[in-house]
C-alpha cells in the first residue's frame, strides 16, 4: 500500500483537476520473502524455477486519491496463486512469450489457458494487477 499511495501522491495534475488518481503496486510473497519484478532473464528463469509446482500470494495495494480534496484510501487484495509443474522448457517458451522484466514474480497470467497456473484462489484481476473488485469497493467507499 506504501507504493500505491506514493504512486498517487507522485502524480502530476493540472490547475483544477477533477476526479480520481489511482496508484497501484504489486508484488508476490513466496517462501517468506517478498518479491518484485526481476532484474534479469536469468533471475526470472531461476525464479519461474521456484515458483513451479508451488503456491505464493500475489499481493496488491491499491490508492484513490481525490484530485479535488486530496483525500486519500488505501487497501489492497490478497491472492494465492499455485502453478503448474514447469520444464525449463516451458519456462523458456513463456520468457518468449511475455516480457518478464516488468511484471511482479516475472510472469503474466494474460491468455495463460492453463499452462501456467494450476489454480487461483481469490482475485484472478489481482494477479493481473488490478484488483477490480477492490477497486469497485474502494471507489464506492470514496
Amino acid at each position: 500500500m506504501r507504493n500505491a499511495i506514493g504512486k498517487a501522491r507522485k502524480a502530476k495534475l493540472p490547475p483544477g483537476a477533477h476526479g480520481l488518481v489511482i496508484g497501484a503496486d504489486t508484488f508476490l510473497y513466496f517462501r517468506g520473502r517478498v518479491i518484485g519484478k526481476p532484474k534479469t532473464m536469468r533471475q526470472a528463469h531461476r525464479l519461474l524455477r521456484a515458483l513451479s509446482g508451488r503456491s505464493h500470494w500475489v499481493y496488491t495495494g491499491v490508492c484513490l486519491r481525490d484530485a479535488t480534496t486530496g483525500r486519500m484510501r488505501a487497501s489492497y487484495a490478497k491472492t494465492k496463486v499455485t502453478f503448474q509443474q514447469l520444464t525449463d522448457e516451458d519456462i523458456a517458451r513463456l520468457l518468449q512469450r511475455v516480457s518478464p522484466l516488468d511484471k511482479a514474480g516475472g510472469y503474466a497470467i494474460q491468455g495463460d489457458r492453463g499452462r501456467l497456473i494450476a489454480r487461483i484462489e481469490g482475485s484472478r484481476t489481482n494477479v493481473i494487477g488490478l484488483p477490480m473488485e477492490l477497486l469497485r469497493r474502494e471507489l464506492r467507499n470514496i
